[in-house]
């Protein structure tokens, strides 16, 4: 099976914050977050299975009133994935997310691999998540949701 981005890619959707190429970028931060979690992990595809969700942000202009500034923007869509280790290779579905805020300053990201879970729920989700970002943290010493154990917990099974 081979990469398939075409949800995203043909979306229609304002899509710069992703950089050049949206597909690849995505691509790229869902393997990050697997070889964080289990460092041999290998991604050896991806697809996007249903319509992407898409929140932007942003604020008016001062210089340009009829204007507005991006701020922050986010999405949410279903993948499903092959993925293998030193000792094993898996299948995983769920939602991937992405939250940038920042985009008028200082730029913050932060992605999410929500494993076995449904589009309406990633949804409701990715409004909390694009505001969390401006909340201080409650736990400080908690590790963002993309560093925890959830991969090397599957991939202990």
């Amino acid at each position: 099976m081979t990469d398939d981005f075409t949800p995203l890619t043909q979306s229609g959707h304002w899509l710069d914050w992703l950089g050049d190429d949206p597909a690849q970028a995505v691509r790229g931060e869902i393997e990050s977050a697997l070889r964080q979690q289990v460092p041999t992990a290998t991604l050896d595809w991806v697809r996007l299975t249903g319509s992407p969700e898409f929140l932007t942000g942003g604020r008016k202009r001062r210089d340009a009133p009829d204007m507005t500034l991006v701020t922050r923007a986010a999405l949410a869509v279903p993948f499903e994935l092959q993925v293998r280790s030193a000792d094993r290779q898996d299948y995983l579905r769920g939602v991937f997310s992405w939250v940038t805020t920042g985009l008028d300053a200082e730029r913050k990201d932060r992605t999410y691999l929500d494993l076995d879970v449904e589009m309406a729920w990633a949804s409701e989700m990715l409004t909390v998540r694009i505001y969390e970002r401006d909340a201080p943290a409650e736990h400080p010493e908690e590790p963002p949701p993309n560093q925890r154990s959830w991969w090397k917990f599957w991939h202990q099974k």
